[in-house]
This record gives structure tokens, C-alpha cells and sequence, in this order.
């Protein structure tokens, strides 16, 4: 490095000795373009020169360097001191254009502002416009008056917060200063005064920059001007937060001790008030799990329930915690019997309050804090450090009238985490920020839905089980376009919040599982159609696990059906025969169906090589029929049925678009997760062998007026236990689900009570599909689903899937077609009687009863309600609704023959 700043002098010295000695020489020889001559050349003029005034040159070559030398360093301090006033200047105006930036958007203070945000509470609408409700009370903030406060609280916040709170005027330089050089040495420390701190939680955010720094000092100055002391003081005590979702003095003192503000001894003040430097570390309780060894003064006032769901961090209740929940119900200390029946089936956990070691820490350095400025004497310091902190917690007030609330209070609280809130930061922006949450939910629609599941007529059979009506029921209805939740019902009856969520609860779908898993995957290969006719004969399977297991056949067992006529009937056979097409071995074919159910948004697969069969979806129990370890929720089931409605494209659930500031900032726009399953082609296919289940097969109850097109599928479990009705029009998909709880135990001897057949089966759920819908498209215009280009009619015979002039019209994709004409050319064969369609869960026994054989007669079979008389139509009317095609006449009989055939009849299911 110093040869380097030696040869840049040298440089600098003939520069300056060839410019000051010979500067016309050096003028011209630049202009002749050559080299200037070196002052120590030997040509013969410099030499003559040089050797005649040897100790003149070598003076003058002295002085010439040392006036260059000061001359550099001058011009060192010159560059270096424009530089300094360059930054200096470009410094002051980017400061001063970043403060001007900052401050661009101010409001005025004053403490009718200030009372409004304090006073201001979250709003839920609906997709109209209308408020649907206001945020839960349970935790929000309750101000009060500086007066109805303790003194002790007063005291500790002004101590560890801003001990010069009465001496500065609104913001405390020294304390500023002293923070800055804290954190330049590396120690954190902060400098906002609390006048800064309401700044932070009403005027600007949480967010850690300069130009929020810059308002907040704005701010603060001038709230000081505007507002006494004592009225920024009560702001702060209003609105700090000090964890679990609590803000302000008030809700803190309940929240945690079950008292008023004005009521907090020193030792709870000080606990509340270093709460605040980290509300989730210093909160003043944990939760913990129970041990079996408390008695009820242990955990009285002290019990948290949570609802237990797969993608929390809850453990599942051991024995010992469930046989503690008797114990607690025999205390009274269980509060409603909703609660105690799901503690008891494990999808509701209690835990209990104890003690927080950290905020006793911090407790006592906040009375270390108020003796050393004066607040307190030594005795009442010593005093409060030995008090023992006693954790009581209020009683739960909240009811709510549907599920929707709750739902929606999960999905928000979810968006403002993923946004780099904490867990409790977000619960008290979803408390007592002042949100406007703007849902999906169509006030008319939910309405309809809530109406309906309060007329216990809908439900046959219904009963009432310790205090909760069975069976159970939920329904979801979406707009498939874009994702959006229009209405839905968790449960009938809901009592109490942050209850079971049967729209969002799994539960085994039966048969509704088979256009998901297996047809569309077979329609897909473009190989498969729905003119591929197979036997419906029990056994005769490709792979030894499924001649193993051998379900029982759900349709008559005596013959060939196309696919088309299979879904129509739901046979079970069928559908496991031409799962078994989807690839070359077993493995391969559940790999198949799992990858489909995936693409459907089907979250709750048990997907494991390794786990044992019996609690594992890698089956065909599971894939065919339905049989899950777990099961699909209804509002899964409706989103993955509206990708069929869609063109085949996936669009994910959402219940609510934006979250929004009270002022109209927007935090949160919720974009759903949209990806494409399978052709537009595909899906219409699909869309048009799922009508044929209303028009020609067992789903005729769902049926709308005015020739709506509904396509849709029912599901049974064994001895319709769980029954389904899942279906779509050009405008909405819907899903039904009825069945009791599983779980339920007798309150008299705790034993667990078996769960009840569903009256009607499927039927009954496809009526309560009808009787809401209908009322949706009320007043909605009949359209067709939308036909894709590369998708054709051609009529089928339903037996034998060949061509047939006087068959069922269906959909094919171009490029594929029926492999062959029909040979039916007679009357047609009688319609089988359909007995229950079952899951058939269990691979070893071959399923339940066997089958009615076909009675070989020409006589209606009798109708699903047992008596001789033809059943209801589907409106409710007195009437036979009109045909399906709109026309007057009978329609062509579906299986080619020339008589009317006997129409098919909803099952007992």
C-alpha cells in the first residue's frame, strides 16, 4: 500500500513540475500528441542546463515539491470538507423530506378522537353490507374512568413505564437519548414515553420504522397540548395490553382475577402492569394439564376449554383426563352439557390455570421500580412481593345462534397470524381492534339455512339426548366460482360458543365419495366412459385384497349396467370394479384415488404404507365406499363437488374477503388457493352422470322446480348411520349431512350410547337439500350447466351402455364414444329393488345382509317410507312435478325398451 501512495506523489510532482517549468513546451507538445518531456531527461538542451547550475536545480526541484505537499493537503481538507457539507445538506433534506413524508397524513388529537378508538369494537358483516354482529365481549376491553381505577395501578405503570410522565410534554428526550445509546451498545431498551405508547396503539401501529417513530413523537406533542395528564393516562390504562386477549385495566382485572379495576391490590397492579413489555411472556397465567390429583378448590374458576382439532398443538385427552371430566361435571363446574359431551368424545380439551413463574419475575422488578422512584414504602414492597397471586377466572357469558361466528373468529384469527401477529396479538385486534371484517355470508340465504334446521320435522325421528338434539345435522352452501361461503350451519340448536363445528368436523361420506375417487379419475384416462357397461354380481374382482373383503352387491346382483346407471343407483360394486381399471396393481390404483381426493382439496386422507389397515385410507373400504379413518367435512365435500360445477377447477373455501382498519386501511385481503383438477370436458362428463342421479336414479328427492338442473349424489354408511345429499346447480353447491354424535355417553351409567339409524336414510337428506335450495333459487332464472366445445350427446342403453335410439341421452368427450350399439331391443327388463347402500368398511366381512333378490315381478316396489301409496313428490305438492325435460309427455324410457319403465325409487337407506 505505501508503494502505491508513493508512486501516486510521484505522479502528482511531475505534473505539477512539468506544468510550472515548461508550460507552453508542455501546451505544445499535448497538442502534437506527443509524450511531455520528463523533467530528468538526458536531451542535450536539460543537460547543458543541468550541469552548468547543479546545486540551483537541485534547490529549485526542493522548493518546487514542498509548496505541492501543503497544497495536498489543503486540498485533501478541501474535498473532504465539501464532502462533509454535501452530506451534511443531503442528509438535513432527506431528513427533513422523510419527517415531511411521515407526517404527510396526520390527524389532529383531540380527546374525542382518542375516546372514539378507545371506545371503538370489531364488525363483522355480511357480503351485503349489513352487520351480521360485533365481535365476542369475553375479552374485550371495558373502559372505564381514571377514578375507577386502583392508585396502586396508576403508580406501577407510570414507574416502569415513564417515570417523568408529569414532568415532560409528551415526549422525554433524556429517556430518548439514553434509549438510543442503549441500543447502540447493544442493550434494547425503550424510549417511548406512554403519550408515545397511545400513539402506537390508537393513531399509527405496531410497525417498527422510522417514519411511525416520527408520528408517534408527533403525536405525543401534541396530544399533550390537547389532552391533561390524568386524560392520557386513562387512554392508556383503557387500551394497554397485557396478554390472553385482554386490553385495558378493566377486562386485565376480570380477565384475570374476576374483579374491577378499582378493586386490584398492589401486587396484582404491578403484575398487570409489567405485563405490558411482553404480554405473551409475562401474561399472568399458563395453561397446564390436569393431573387427577386436584380436588375442586384446586380448579375451580381456573378451567380453560379448547376445541380439539387435528391441526392444533393439543394433546388428545388421556383416560385419566377424560375420567376427570366426570369428576368436574359432579363439582358443577362444567358449564353447559354441549361442553361435557364433547370433552367426553375428545374433540373438546380442558386445561387448567396456573400461576406464570416469568410474570412473578417481572412483577417484582416493577416493585423494585415503584420503591425506587417513591410509590411505595419499603413494608408495602415487601408486603406485595410475598402476596400470593390467586388466578380466578369469570365466568363464560357469550352465546352465539349458529356456527358462522365462530368460524369466522378462527379464520381471521388464522390471517392475522399468517400477517406476523402473535397468537395474542391477534385475538385482541380481533377483540378490541376496531376491524371491519367483511364475510361471505349472504344474510338471506343464512337465514333460510338457520330457519330450516330449527324445524325439527326436517329431522325424523328426532330426539333429544342429554340435552343435545339427535340426530345432529350440518350444511354448507358455496358459491363454486369463487370460493365463498354463502351460508352454513354447524349443529342444531347451538347453545354455546367455541362448540363443535359439525360443517367443518369430518365424517365418513359413504357413497358420496365415489365421483371424487373414482369416476372422475376413470373419465379422465379418456379410455373409460360412461357407456363401459359391468356385471353387478358380488366377487369377480381383479386383486385378491378385494375378492377378500367381497362387499355385498347394493343393487339387484343379477346383471350388467353401464357406469352411467351404476352412479345413478350407487352401486358399490361397480364402482370398486372400475376402480380397479385405474392402473396395474392395487397400490397403483390407491395411489391414483388418493392423488384425485388431494387435487379435490380432500385435507383429512390417513395416507401412511406403514400404519395398520384398520386405521389407514390406503384402502379400497376407504376410497370406494367411503370407510375413512377420519372422514371428509361437508364443507370439503362441497368445495371438491364445486370443482366439478367449475370446469374442474379447485377454488379453496373462504368465509370472509377483507379485514380492514376502522379507518378502511386494508390488513388482509383473502385470496383463495385456485388450481385446475381435470378438463373442462372431464367435468361435464362428470356434471352429466351426476344429473342422471336426480333424473334417473335414487336421488329424484332432490329435485328442484322450474327444471333447475341439479346435479348431485347421496352417501350412506352402514345401517345409515351417516347419511348425505351433496349437489349443485349453475349457481351454488350444497352439502348435507345428518347423524348423531359419535360419543355420547349415558349420564346415569357413562357408558358410551350407540348411535341411531337415520330415519329416511340419504332421502332424508336429499329433502333437506331440496327444501333449502329451493328457497335460494326462488327467484334465480332456470340456466343450463354450461356444455364445453369438445363435449357430444349420444343416447345409451342404461343395461348394456351400447348405442340406442330410444336410450338416455349422455355425455362423451370427443374422441371417445360407446364401444358398440345395444342389443336390447326388447321391452325393457323391470327395475331392481335397491336395498341400503352401505360403506362395507370392514375388508374381511363381506359386508352386512345379504341383498333382497329381485322379486322378478312387474310391480312397483314399495316406496322408501314403507307404505303402498306413491311418495310425495319432491316440492312438497300434491302434484307430480314435470318431467325433467320440461316436457308434457312421459319421457323415453332410459333403457331402450318400448314400454314405461317402473321409475326408480329412493331407497330405505
Amino acid at each position: 500500500m505505501s508503494n502505491d501512495n508513493n508512486e501516486n506523489k510521484n505522479k502528482i510532482r511531475r505534473k505539477k513540475v512539468t506544468s510550472s517549468s515548461t508550460p507552453s513546451s508542455s501546451s505544445t507538445t499535448r497538442k502534437s500528441g506527443t509524450r511531455p518531456t520528463r523533467p530528468n531527461s538526458s536531451s542535450t538542451s536539460n543537460t547543458s542546463n543541468s550541469s552548468s547550475r547543479p546545486s540551483n536545480a537541485s534547490s529549485n526541484k526542493k522548493k518546487s515539491t514542498r509548496p505541492s505537499n501543503k497544497n495536498d493537503k489543503f486540498k485533501f481538507l478541501r474535498v473532504a470538507g465539501i464532502v462533509f457539507l454535501v452530506m451534511l445538506v443531503v442528509g438535513t433534506a432527506a431528513g427533513t423530506g422523510l419527517v415531511f413524508a411521515s407526517l404527510r397524513n396526520v390527524e389532529p388529537v383531540t380527546k374525542a378522537l382518542l375516546d372514539k378508538k378507545t371506545y371503538q369494537t370489531t364488525t363483522i358483516k355480511y357480503s351485503t353490507g349489513e352487520i351480521l354482529s360485533n365481535a365476542p365481549s369475553v375479552n374485550k376491553k371495558e373502559p372505564v374512568r381514571l377514578d375507577d381505577m386502583s392508585d396502586y395501578l396508576k403508580k406501577a405503570v407510570i414507574a416502569i413505564e415513564d417515570e417523568r410522565f408529569y414532568e415532560h410534554g409528551g415526549v422525554d428526550v433524556k429517556g430518548l437519548l439514553r434509549s438510543v445509546v442503549k441500543t447502540l451498545t447493544g442493550t434494547k431498551q425503550g424510549g417511548s414515553t406512554i403519550p408515545m405508547q397511545v400513539s402506537k396503539m390508537l393513531l399509527t401501529s405496531k410497525e417498527q420504522s422510522i417514519p411511525r417513530k416520527i408520528k408517534d413523537i408527533y403525536y405525543a406533542y401534541e396530544m399533550s397540548k390537547t389532552l391533561t395528564k390524568d386524560e392520557i393516562l386513562e387512554v392508556y390504562l383503557n387500551n394497554f395490553f397485557v396478554g390472553k386477549g385482554l386490553a385495558g385495566a378493566e377486562a386485565g382485572a376480570r380477565g384475570y382475577f374476576d374483579k374491577h379495576a378499582s378493586e386490584l391490590s398492589l401486587a396484582e397492579s404491578a403484575l398487570l402492569a409489567g405485563s405490558t413489555k411482553n404480554p405473551t411472556r409475562y401474561s399472568a397465567y399458563k395453561t397446564a394439564k390436569l393431573e387427577g390429583t386436584e380436588g375442586k378448590e384446586d380448579v375451580e374458576n381456573k378451567l380453560l376449554f379448547f376445541i380439539n382439532t387435528p391441526d392444533d398443538l393439543l394433546d388428545d385427552p388421556s383416560a385419566m383426563e377424560l375420567q376427570m371430566v366426570d369428576k368436574l361435571d359432579s363439582w358443577g363446574l362444567i358449564p353447559t352439557k354441549e361442553t361435557y359431551k364433547q370433552l367426553k368424545s375428545g374433540t373438546m380439551v380442558v386445561r387448567k390455570a396456573i400461576n406464570n413463574p416469568d410474570a412473578k419475575i417481572r412483577q417484582e422488578t416493577v416493585l423494585a421500580k415503584m420503591l425506587q422512584v417513591g410509590s411505595i414504602t419499603q413494608e408495602e414492597h415487601d408486603k406485595a412481593v410475598a402476596e400470593q397471586i390467586k388466578i380466578k377466572l369469570p365466568k363464560p357469558k357469550d352465546t352465539v345462534v349458529s356456527s358462522v361466528e365462530d368460524l369466522i373468529e378462527y379464520e381471521v384469527i388464522d390471517a392475522l397470524v399468517q400477517q406476523g401477529n402473535t397468537k395474542d396479538e391477534a385475538y385482541n385486534m380481533f377483540y378490541n381492534g376496531g376491524l371491519i371484517i367483511n364475510t361471505t355470508i349472504d344474510p338471506s340465504m343464512q337465514d333460510v339455512l338457520e330457519e330450516e334446521y330449527k324445524n325439527g320435522s326436517n329431522f325424523p325421528g328426532s330426539r333429544n339426548g342429554e340435552g343435545i338434539p339427535q340426530p345432529q345435522s350440518s350444511m354448507v352452501i358455496l358459491d363454486y366460482r369463487n370460493g365463498q361461503i354463502k351460508a352454513l350451519v354447524g349443529g342444531r340448536h347451538i347453545t354455546g360458543r367455541k362448540g363443535i363445528n359439525r360443517a367443518t368436523d369430518p365424517k365418513q361420506p359413504g357413497s358420496t365419495i365415489k365421483p371424487l375417487s373414482v369416476y372422475t379419475p376413470a373419465i379422465d384416462t379418456l379410455k373409460i366412459t360412461q357407456s363401459n357397461a359391468f356385471s353387478d354380481a358380488k366377487g369377480g374382482y381383479k386383486f385378491k385384497q378385494n375378492n377378500k373383503w367381497n362387499p355385498n352387491t347394493t343393487t339387484a346382483g343379477s346383471g350388467t349396467m353401464s357406469l352411467r346407471k351404476a352412479l345413478a343407483y350407487s352401486s358399490n360394486t361397480i364402482a370398486i370394479k372400475t376402480a380397479e381399471m385405474l392402473g396395474e396393481t392395487y397400490e397403483d390404483t390407491v395411489d391414483v384415488m388418493i392423488d384425485y381426493l388431494r387435487n379435490f382439496g380432500i385435507s383429512t386422507l390417513v395416507d401412511s404404507k406403514t400404519t395398520d389397515p384398520s386405521h389407514n385410507d390406503r384402502t379400497y373400504p376407504a376410497l370406494t365406499l367411503g370407510g375413512m379413518t377420519k372422514g371428509i367435512s361437508p364443507l370439503e365435500m362441497a368445495a371438491a363437488y364445486g370443482t366439478l360445477a367449475n370446469g374442474g377447477v379447485y377454488v379453496e373455501p373462504i368465509i370472509f374477503t377483507t379485514i380492514t382498519s376502522y379507518d378502511g386501511q386494508l390488513i388482509v385481503k383473502n385470496t383463495p388457493e385456485e388450481h385446475k383438477v381435470v378438463e373442462p370436458d372431464v367435468a361435464y362428463v362428470i356434471t352429466d352422470m351426476l344429473q342422471a342421479v336426480i333424473t334417473e336414479g335414487i336421488g329424484g328427492s332432490a329435485s328442484l322446480p322450474k327444471d333447475m338442473p341439479v346435479a348431485g349424489k347421496t352417501g350412506t354408511t352402514n345401517k345409515s348411520l351417516d347419511v348425505w345429499f351433496v349437489g349443485y346447480t349453475p349457481y351454488y353447491v350444497g352439502a348435507t349431512y345428518i347423524g348423531d354424535d359419535a360419543g355420547r355417553r349415558d349420564p346415569n351409567t357413562g357408558e358410551i350410547l350407540a348411535r341411531q339409524s337415520v330415519s329416511g336414510g340419504s332421502g332424508t337428506a336429499a329433502k333437506l337439500w331440496a327444501k333449502v335450495m329451493r328457497q335460494v333459487h326462488e327467484n334465480l332464472d332456470t340456466v343450463k350447466f354450461k356444455v364445453p366445445e369438445n363435449v357430444y350427446f349420444t343416447k345409451i342403453n342404461l343395461i348394456d351402455g351400447g348405442r340406442s335410439s330410444g336410450g338416455s341421452s349422455a355425455a362423451f368427450v370427443e374422441g371417445t364414444a360407446p364401444s358398440k350399439y345395444s342389443s336390447y331391443r326388447n321391452p325393457a327388463p323391470k327395475v331392481e329393488k335397491k336395498p341400503e347402500e352401505e360403506t362395507n368398511t370392514n375388508p374381511d366381512d363381506g359386508g352386512g345382509t345379504t341383498p333382497t333378490p329381485p322379486d322378478g315381478g312387474g310391480t312397483t316396489p314399495t316406496p322408501p317410507d314403507g307404505g303402498g301409496t306413491t311418495p310425495t313428490p319432491p316440492d312438497g305438492g300434491g302434484t307430480t312435478p314435470t318431467p325433467p325435460d320440461g316436457g308434457g309427455t312421459t319421457p323415453t324410457p332410459p333403457d331402450g325398451g318400448g314400454t314405461t319403465p317402473t321409475p326408480p325409487q329412493e331407497p330405505t337407506e
